[in-house]
């Protein structure tokens, strides 16, 4: 038999699996579906400046597919209606720089433009963005995804909220949706920038076991043949993923990969073994999924957690934390954070499940104190790193750059 041949298929439309399918409906999303659309209305009543909105929440809980039903209804409505808006959706995923965030929106909104432009001053892309959106003109609006990943380096989102308050723009309206899988990212922001960007928020909480079923049926009944999926399957997979991060987007991974397992075992049943089977496959998967959903500080600051296990010094202080955070930061070349920012990111990474921070009374000898470790593998983990380009000499060798922090 061809490998690329399976004695069964238990799917009726796979795609309904894939990460960018977007639902007909959005189950348990209702109420942020009506908070993210109530910051255009003003705009279609009476022509008044759209709002910006900031989204915020763990990985995987439907905040993007969400912006992105809104928009589309937004952009049908005015389309319907005469109204001149504009959406464009830009992906801040591998930048970390006002200037590379700039690059990043004119290759949106100029056809011509493919790649992020090099060589120019930082005054000089944006004179060149705001001149291609009052070109543009009418109400634009941006939608920037992993707004996080930009840190405390925000001039671009001053400078767009501000454009026509500030005499940059004269025929265009701006607006920007903002989403942010950092919980603690406006913290690191400018007054000013909160000042101009926080207008609306909106907070994505966890999905539960009971939403997470819901969510898995509804692509159940699409993706699977009828009764391709056996009783309990679901369930399962519902409490394990609400247990670990109550992401939608693992569950359903999770579930694909189940009915994948069964394919080539040649069942025409998917069951609670392959799941089983399909949840040590994707241990691995996951790590890495949640590295790539991480800052690069995060990332830098989990690192300096992992080094610090492989010496076997974990739990640690906060303080000895941000000390070795500061090594792994310089080594791949990103801005350091402040230290009063070290416990809020150390409390992020405890919610993606990869660290963890506890409490300690510090007694007759002082005021309490942080601890923190590794919730993972440590193997795991630097396995999950070596698909992180930026820390490649550091996993190659963990052991002697360990050893260089003991000798400085």
């Amino acid at each position: 038999m061809s490998l690329f041949e399976t004695d069964t298929n238990v799917f009726e439309n796979e795609r309904a699996l894939m990460e960018e399918w977007v639902p007909d409906r959005l189950p348990k999303r209702e109420p942020e579906l009506e908070e993210i659309a109530k910051s255009f209305r003003t705009t279609i009543r009476s022509g008044i400046e759209p709002k910006n909105v900031l989204i915020s929440g763990k990985t995987g809980q439907g905040k993007t597919v969400t912006a992105r039903v809104v928009l589309e209804e937004l952009h049908n409505y005015c389309q319907e209606e005469d109204i001149d808006l504009r959406t464009f959706e830009v992906s801040l995923k591998d930048v970390n720089t006002a200037y590379q965030s700039v690059g990043k929106i004119l290759t949106a909104i100029e056809p011509e433009t493919t790649e992020r432009p090099k060589g120019l001053s930082l005054t000089d892309l944006n004179e060149r963005m705001f001149r291609r959106l009052d070109e543009i003109g009418g109400y634009v609006v941006f939608f920037l995804d992993e707004i996080d990943n930009l840190g405390s380096d925000d001039d671009l989102l001053y400078q767009l909220p501000r454009a026509r308050s500030n005499g940059k723009i004269t025929n265009a309206h701006l607006s920007i949706i903002g989403i942010s899988n950092d919980l603690q990212f406006k913290q690191d922001l400018s007054a000013k920038t909160k000042d101009s960007l926080y207008e609306n928020e909106v907070h994505f909480d966890p999905y539960n076991a009971d939403e997470l079923r819901s969510i898995l049926y509804d692509r159940v009944d699409t993706a699977f043949k009828p009764d391709a999926v056996d009783d309990g399957v679901v369930e399962l997979a519902a409490a394990w993923t609400a247990k670990d991060t109550g992401s939608a987007r693992q569950a359903i991974r999770l579930l694909h990969e189940a009915g994948d397992i069964a394919c080539v075992e040649g069942s025409d049943i998917v069951t609670e073994a392959h799941l089983d089977d399909a949840r040590d496959e994707l241990e691995e998967v996951n790590i890495v999924n949640k590295l790539k959903d991480l800052t690069i500080n995060d990332q830098a600051l989990l690192m300096a957690l992992a080094i610090l296990e492989s010496r076997g010094d974990t739990p640690v202080r906060t303080k000895e934390v941000y000390s070795e955070y500061k090594r792994v930061a310089d080594a791949i070349g990103t801005n350091q954070l402040t230290s009063r920012s070290i416990r809020d990111k150390l409390t992020n990474l405890d919610t993606y499940n990869l660290a963890m921070t506890h409490k300690r009374k510090g007694g007759v000898q002082g005021g309490d104190y942080y601890l923190s470790e590794l919730r993972v593998n440590l193997d795991s983990l630097l396995e999950g790193f070596e698909h992180v380009e930026e820390f490649d000499g550091i996993v190659q060798d963990v052991d002697t750059f360990s050893r260089q922090s003991t000798l400085s």
